[in-house]
């Protein structure tokens, strides 16, 4: 049995199909009651827990040989992380895949590095044993816009810096990889995509797929934060992001890993396919 917690989430939902689709036993985990009867229809076990239950997070991991974490970008994640931890470690689970970030170290300076490291170190510490995926900006976030872009034909870039995106079914199956097979314990794996693209890039990318000109639309550092503010995310988190996003005019986030090739034997998915997979929600 392998228990995955953030199971509706970005990692989650591929990962909930990816170990399926390997026989695999699932015990999936949310903190949404009305998402319970979705997750027993694709075939695997569904529990409501949300991640400051600790008495629920123990239910959750009873039985379970392995599990996967991943928290929201949250002020409390670092709390929920440990409740997690502190759960499955009780019930005995032998192997943990838990999801931070790239970069996240104990020599981190930035927020969420610092915040994520925190956590990488406590699974460390813990007697389980572990991997950890620490993944860049996610290609689904492109999605955030579809809408916007749609109706007004504009790419609103908060970056201002070449990315190297990462699909997040590159990462979920990346996470299958450990959780199912051997020689993962103690790895750390910094995802990334093949290419870094800075905002032109991707306006010229949706441009091509939709046969649309898509007008490039640099957003302050301010603006972004507000924005983070206005659609309900904590402010400290919204800080913690724009911390981040700074990085990429440096070239701080341009890095390439090729550890999704090297572990998975094929190369990371592109962010034109992407585009072109879901060119109906940029198109209107």
């Amino acid at each position: 049995m392998i228990v995955v917690f953030g199971a509706t989430g970005t990692i989650g939902t591929p990962l909930v199909t990816a170990l399926l689709a390997k026989g695999v036993q699932v015990r999936a985990v949310t903190s949404d009651p009305a998402k319970v009867d979705a997750l027993q229809k694709q075939g695997c076990e569904a529990v409501v827990a949300g991640f400051d239950d600790p008495d629920a997070l123990a239910k959750a991991c009873a039985g379970a040989q392995r599990a996967f974490l991943v928290t929201p970008a949250d002020l409390d994640m670092r709390t929920w992380k440990a409740n997690v931890i502190t759960a499955a470690a009780s019930a005995g689970i032998k192997h943990m895949v838990m999801s931070t970030g790239l970069g996240a170290s104990p020599k981190a300076r930035l927020t969420f590095g610092i915040w994520h490291s925190e956590s990488q170190e406590l699974l460390k510490a813990s007697g389980m044993d572990w991997t950890l995926i620490q993944p860049t900006y996610f290609t689904q976030n492109l999605l955030w816009q579809a809408g916007s872009i749609a109706k007004d034909g504009v790419y609103h870039d908060d970056l201002g810096g070449p990315v190297s995106w990462v699909d997040a079914r590159d990462i979920a199956d990346v996470a299958t990889k450990a959780l199912t097979g051997e020689g993962h314990e103690g790895k750390a794996y910094g995802l990334t995509g093949a290419e870094a693209l800075d905002g032109a890039a991707i306006a010229a990318l949706l441009g091509k797929v939709t046969g649309r000109t898509i007008t490039l639309h640099p957003v302050s550092a301010e603006d972004s934060r507000n924005a983070m503010i206005a659609s309900g995310m904590g402010g400290e988190v919204a800080k913690a992001m724009v911390e981040l996003s700074a990085l990429a005019p440096k070239g701080y986030l341009a890095g390439v890993e090729t550890t999704i090739e090297e572990v998975l034997g094929r190369p990371a998915k592109d962010v034109e396919t992407f585009i072109s997979e879901n060119q109906e929600r940029f198109s209107g």
